[in-house]
């Protein structure tokens, strides 16, 4: 198709362009200047939870631990962009199941080295190398958002007597399924833009309050708190009523990390989202407990997605749908969803 080979050419030309933001090679932050004294939240924003462990290929993967130290374990997929510290929203609830998360940086991502051959299918191997080294017997996995590709990549790949489950909340499903009944940035992104031309995400991300790593938190949460108030009219209710500073602080302090090495990490990780994963859902284990997460009106990664995984899945999969959004399904059921997983681990 010629338009298709236009835009190839023109992500070719950017990725040119773009090339320096991936030039970093070490766990790095963005500068001490821009990032001070952690202001008060419900949700830690510090990095005492985090560590790094050096991966048989000399990668560093970077982690966070929250909960109970002692408590079952499972392994968190974060969104994107994010990053390990997203597994602090569900500290207080780990504590109060007895449960432990282990946050994940993916390549390139806050404290994890860059992996330019990277492929969904590597994240269960650097899992499995970290859960041997946390001396773990078994553990569940949950993926968020982006983050479901590379929870499902574990359903199909991680050891059987290890991996004792897995929860996929409002998760991507596999590329073909399409994005029919997204907002348009999601569709236009997913479908066009990591595609075939991730390096120009970075340009979008660049403008994005997300990825203003220029600024400091808080000047990043006035801007996001003005966009809400412009909106407000034409934001869902449903997630005005879960979206506070405390989440949004957050929020903004995950995307920094996810940016720590530069834009193209950030790109690499949605192209992997968005192209053949190397995998096929239905070879995932039959013994494996799945459960799967959506809402009716997500409109970032739409109902569909669940629908067609569960469909694939052969229908053992257990399939919830709730009248929610992508975050307030998210934020409302947490606990529910916590519940269920840490239940079957």
């Amino acid at each position: 198709m010629p338009f298709i080979s236009l835009i190839s050419e023109l992500g070719a030309f950017l990725y040119g362009l773009f090339a320096n933001f991936t030039t970093s090679k070490a766990p790095v932050n963005a500068p001490a200047a821009i990032i001070k004294e952690p202001p008060k939240s419900r949700f830690r924003l510090d990095n005492d939870a985090s560590a790094t462990f050096t991966l048989p290929d000399g990668r560093k993967l970077g982690y966070a631990q929250y909960g109970s130290p002692t408590g079952r374990a499972f392994f968190y997929a974060h969104g994107h962009p994010g990053s390990r510290l997203e597994a602090a929203l569900f500290e207080e609830l780990c504590l109060k199941l007895g449960a432990r998360i282990i946050g994940v940086d993916r390549p390139g991502i806050g404290w994890s080295s860059p992996n330019p051959n990277a492929t969904v299918l590597d994240h269960p191997k650097d899992i499995e190398h970290l859960a041997q080294h946390l001396e773990l017997d078994s553990y569940g996995v949950m993926g968020i958002s982006g983050g479901g590709p590379y929870a499902l990549a574990c359903a199909a790949s991680l050891p059987r007597e290890k991996l004792k489950c897995v929860s996929v909340v409002c998760g991507m499903g596999p590329p073909d399924i399409g994005m029919r009944g997204a907002a348009w940035p999601q569709w236009l992104g997913f479908t066009l833009g990591y595609p075939y031309v991730p390096s120009i995400v970075g340009w979008y991300w660049r403008r994005e309050p997300e990825g203003r790593i220029d600024l400091t938190d808080e000047e990043r949460l006035a801007i996001q708190l003005q966009r809400i108030s412009k909106f407000k009219a034409v934001t869902n209710n449903k997630d005005l009523e879960v979206i506070d500073e405390d989440f949004l602080r957050l929020c903004l302090r995950s995307s920094r990390e996810s940016f720590a090495h530069g834009y193209g990490a950030v790109a690499q990780d949605g192209h992997l989202m968005c192209t053949d994963w190397g995998f096929r859902i239905e070879d995932i284990r039959h013994d494996l407990p799945v459960q799967l997460w959506y809402g009716k009106q997500d409109t970032a990664i739409p109902l569909n997605h669940g629908e067609q995984i569960a469909v694939r899945l052969g229908g053992r999969a257990h399939l919830r749908v709730e009248d929610e959004t992508h975050a307030s399904l998210q934020i409302k059921y947490k606990e529910e969803i916590l519940e269920k997983l840490v239940g079957s681990l």
